[in-house]
């Protein structure tokens, strides 16, 4: 593991793990924030565009497909320029595209979710460089699992904070907010930025973005992890993507209430990944548990399928805690699993090609779920595609798990 300069028996408290991962996921958090801001305020964009919800579903598909590809591109840049930067970067980037979502012209709105989706993917190779470096081996999951509950995090609060400001000062404050914060947040972490990029190298060269794909398809072990996190991807952003809609529209929901399920399983998300995580440390061997996780899913999306306006509201929010507990856990799982198989040499290439993978789970579950949706008119199919999907990548991850490492 690579160390600081400051390392010693009184490591500067700027590289210690906590801080590390603190600052971190909170970085990530509010990146994600902005980005589950465009399924958060679903309903009320889809109103004042008077589009379908297959257009707000392909602004989702947009934010998680550009992450993806951003993955891939940062990647190669982290040596050159530093994980902190390119944090910072993120945060600024994130600022521009909340402003151009909050443009009312549709054209403008759909360049606003690329740019949203680019910041969004730009946060996970840095951050997984630092938690390498400076975090324990034997507690790679746990810190992973940690920082991935920014995701979570962000979801929380969009899902609370959004729909309050969409009644209060109407669904582009919700984005003008974010725009603020995430500048505010670049500008805080200007300081630290030397002490986490004491390692940059500014002749070194930017590798292509498809080093990291070049290097999870030449490893059969990272290629496999890679699976089960893209189907796991597929599954938890296609059901995100469309639950807010669908409360609305066959359970009876009102926006509000929509909003408040959407927080309840990314609150249970992120804090229960962390409790999968530190079980995953104490296990040899992690993927028995995202085996479970699938198995848990498959079956909540089955009867959350059959929900309707008859049902009381307690079962419909008792069925998505039991979506919430068990879909959020595997990324930090997953990615600490490519952590450790990868070249600490080629750590950020190798990170952000599993993340193109796995990005583009997020893109594809959306899209296919708008195409079902507008093929078919019915969410019981879409629902069912998900079903399947998430069975596949618990079998998968059976498979892994049944490997010698």
């Amino acid at each position: 593991m690579l160390s600081h300069p400051a390392s010693g028996p009184n490591p500067a408290w700027q590289i210690r793990i906590i801080f590390v991962l603190i600052t971190t996921t909170t970085i990530g958090a509010v990146v994600g924030t902005c980005g589950y801001l465009v399924p958060a305020l679903a309903i009320a964009t889809k109103e004042f565009f008077q589009v379908d919800a297959a257009f707000i579903g392909y602004q989702v598909t947009l934010v998680f497909g550009v992450g993806g590809i951003s993955s891939l591109i940062t990647g190669g840049f982290v040596v050159r320029f530093g994980p902190g930067r390119i944090l910072q970067m993120a945060l600024l980037v994130s600022a521009a595209g909340c402003l151009l979502y909050s443009v009312p012209n549709k054209l403008v709105l759909t360049l606003g979710s690329i740019v949203i989706g680019y910041s969004y993917g730009m946060t996970y190779p840095s951050a997984s460089v630092l938690l390498s470096r400076f975090g324990n081996p034997a507690r790679l999951n746990f810190l992973f699992s940690f920082r991935q509950a920014s995701t979570a995090l962000g979801a929380v609060t969009a899902g609370l904070l959004g729909p309050l400001l969409a009644v209060t000062w109407g669904w582009q404050g919700a984005f003008y907010l974010l725009a603020a914060i995430s500048v505010v947040s670049a500008i805080m972490i200007h300081r630290i930025c030397p002490f986490w990029d004491d390692l940059t190298d500014p002749n070194a060269s930017i590798s292509p973005p498809w080093d990291g794909v070049r290097i999870i398809l030449s490893n059969r072990p990272l290629l496999m992890i890679c699976g089960i996190g893209f189907g796991f991807s597929v599954v938890q952003v296609g059901v995100l993507a469309f639950l807010v809609l669908f409360l609305s529209e066959e359970v009876g929901f009102s926006m509000a209430q929509g909003g408040i399920a959407l927080s309840l399983i990314n609150l249970l998300g992120a804090t229960s990944r962390m409790a999968w995580g530190w079980h995953a440390d104490k296990l040899r061997n992690s993927m028995q548990v995202v085996a479970v996780m699938g198995v848990i899913t498959a079956v909540t999306i089955a009867v959350f399928s059959f929900a309707n306006t008859d049902w009381p509201q307690w079962v419909t929010y008792g069925t998505l805690s039991f979506f919430g507990v068990a879909t959020f856990g595997w990324s930090g799982i997953v990615m600490a699993n490519i952590a450790r198989r990868a070249d600490p040499e080629k750590m950020a290439e190798t990170v952000g090609g599993a993340l193109g993978f796995m990005f583009s789970g997020a893109w594809i579950g959306p899209s296919i779920g708008a195409l079902i949706l507008q093929l078919t008119g019915s969410y019981r199919y879409l629902f069912g595609f998900l079903f399947v999907t998430s069975l596949i990548a618990a079998l998968l991850a059976v498979r892994v798990s049944l490997q010698k490492t």
